[in-house]
């Protein structure tokens, strides 16, 4: 019987010398192993001693023997004085075999809601004209790298620890005076949560301010990250049709029934780029106050505008009454920061922190510690105003290339905001096709129809930030051939 057990090992268990496939004796184990877990090897089945089964695999008996005793010891193999070695008697006669039949694994209502993952990573980022992308190669390492090192010999316990889930006190503080100086928010310490970036912060409002079958107004065309927050949630959304001056009050004031909630981008509209008129906030805010409608204020790019400075925010004009407004570092600094913060009417302070601990307790405050000090010494002013010259320089460039090579087939729509020109085809192409062409040429577009709900759209999306003035000229040249 031992001979035949052993004979199994001859069969299919050859040793990888030398292939990067582990030592000898993790190959023996992990074969093993899986013979146990298959069943091929039954519960209380009894195999050969370590001297036959050394000499029938052709390996040194220590070999052999420091396997075994891992097995013994993770309970896959028992070793009887006097009797052998033997498979656990306690394992399930039939092993851990693998379902003959993948069926679909039963998933909340919820979880089925969720949208699809997205297509990432750095490659993606790195080829033009990826969005969200900033000029990372020009970021104050060092600056950063001082900070960090001064952060950790000032305050280890601080930011090593747990930490408070509305999160640091100080970054909280440094905000505060930055809202409020460039922004025009109103806010305290008290009101700010700092988040994992701003979709934890939109994921956290739609759960906060929402239950499932709750009607939300959104734009059309928008941010998909922001609905697919929503969707997550049950709501319901309800498309409003952003025109030349973006979202419409007065469509808001027609809807019935009343939505609970509004989600918008008024600073810069995503994706087409137009600024919300003043006429429009003051009756897009008696229209919330009226019909007690939540405003959540989506401030993603607002620092880059090359027209003049930044607008006052919606939640400015509101005095924090019925706005969230929602900001983020991914853009100003760099994604793999994952910092974001959400500022909140009082009242709903104590509900969102439940969410937030529920989520994941708190953010890490290293990170939150060298960027309240980045802010407090004034280097995030600085970095903005030289990414604003750089940037309106890179967006002059990118529109000087449409012109040049691709105007009789792109229309950019102009804008005095944001990383992105949205650029709409003038024979109305299928633009998802086009999009899959310029991804065979190297280059990383989103169709425009992407972001849609009911208008028909057709063109692309071209983020400039990442990209030197050069580059963007050759990519266009490259998108143009690959559209063609």
């Amino acid at each position: 019987m031992a001979r035949r057990a052993a004979g199994r090992f001859v069969g299919w268990f050859r040793p990888d010398r030398g292939s990067g496939s582990g030592t000898l004796q993790d190959q023996l184990y992990a074969a093993i192993r899986q013979a146990v877990l298959r069943g091929e090897l039954a519960a209380g089945e009894r195999l050969p001693s370590s001297r036959a089964l050394a000499a029938d695999l052709g390996l040194g008996r220590n070999t052999v023997l420091v396997a075994i005793e891992r097995l013994v010891a993770e309970g896959y193999l028992s070793s009887r004085r006097g009797a052998g070695l033997f498979v656990a008697a306690d394992l399930p006669a039939e092993g851990v075999r693998p379902p003959s039949t993948a069926a679909a694994p039963a998933l909340s209502r919820r979880s089925a809601a969720a949208p699809g993952l997205h297509a990432g990573g750095e490659s993606a980022v790195r080829r033009p004209f990826a969005l969200g992308a900033g000029a990372m190669d020009v970021f104050p390492v060092e600056i950063w790298r001082r900070l960090a090192v001064q952060t950790l010999r000032r305050q280890p316990g601080d930011v090593l620890g747990y930490g408070d889930p509305r999160g640091l006190p100080a970054l909280r503080r440094a905000l505060t005076t930055y809202l409020a100086d460039s922004r025009g928010v109103a806010c305290s310490p008290e009101t700010i949560v700092i988040v994992s970036g701003a979709q934890q912060a939109l994921d956290l409002i739609a759960r906060l301010l929402l239950d499932p079958g709750d009607a939300v107004a959104v734009e059309d065309p928008g941010y998909v990250g922001a609905r697919d927050a929503l969707a997550s949630a049950g709501a319901r959304l309800v498309p409003v049709a952003v025109d030349d001056q973006g979202f419409d009050p007065a469509v808001l004031a027609s809807l019935s029934p009343v939505p609970k909630l509004a989600m918008l981008t008024p600073s810069h509209q995503f994706p087409l780029g137009m600024t919300l008129p003043a006429s429009r906030r003051l009756a897009l805010l008696a229209e919330a106050r009226a019909r007690s409608i939540w405003i959540v204020e989506d401030d993603y790019d607002c620092e880059y505008r090359y027209g003049g400075p930044p607008l006052q925010a919606l939640q400015g004009l509101d005095g924090g009454e019925r706005v969230l407004y929602v900001g983020t570092f991914s853009k100003v600094l760099f994604p793999g920061l994952r910092l974001g913060y959400v500022v909140l009417p009082p009242g709903l302070v104590d509900g969102f922190l439940r969410l937030k601990t529920a989520a994941d307790g708190f953010v890490p405050g290293w990170p939150q510690a060298i960027l309240a000090e980045f802010i407090a010494e004034g280097h995030l002013v600085q970095h903005i105003r030289r990414m604003r010259v750089l940037y309106r320089r890179r967006r002059a460039a990118l529109l000087a290339a449409l012109e040049r090579h691709a105007g009789n087939l792109l229309l950019p729509r102009l804008s005095e905001a944001g990383l992105h020109v949205a650029a709409e085809f003038r024979d109305g192409r299928d633009d998802r096709a086009a999009a899959e062409a310029a991804r065979a040429a190297g280059l990383t577009v989103a169709p425009l129809s992407r972001y849609a709900i009911t208008r028909r759209l057709s063109g692309l999306l071209l983020g400039f930030a990442a990209f030197p003035e050069a580059e963007l000229e050759s990519a266009i040249q490259r998108l143009v051939k690959a559209l063609r």
